[in-house]
């Protein structure tokens, strides 16, 4: 069985809508993704190959583009993989913003 834990990670405003905000949270290497009002969290490597999506990610309408290879993941659906050649999911956690805290479990 996996323990999981919460941390608070900053104010909501510290995630713009449409930015990607990098953060190592617990030892793990995240991005943080505003879209249509909502923070989604993920790791911070695509799932084709270990490339940071803080450096070579770009958000535009509700999706994560890698630059690397052109995946293109759904950020509302949780990473799901839109264009190859990434088979697999972005690896996302569970995130709440309240009274203006945002927190992930991980």
């Amino acid at each position: 069985m996996a323990l999981t834990q919460t941390y608070s990670v900053g104010l909501g405003t510290d995630f713009p809508e449409g930015q990607i905000v990098q953060r190592t949270i617990g030892g793990r290497d995240l991005i943080f993704v505003r879209s249509s009002g909502q923070i989604r969290v993920f790791d911070n490597l695509c799932s084709h190959q270990p490339v940071r999506l803080s450096e070579f990610g770009e958000v535009s309408r509700g999706h994560l583009m890698c630059h690397a290879h052109g995946g293109l993941f759904d950020i509302e659906r949780g990473g799901a993989v839109l264009q190859g050649p990434p088979c697999d999911p972005l690896r996302a956690y569970p995130c709440q913003e309240t009274s203006g805290q945002v927190t992930v479990t991980i």
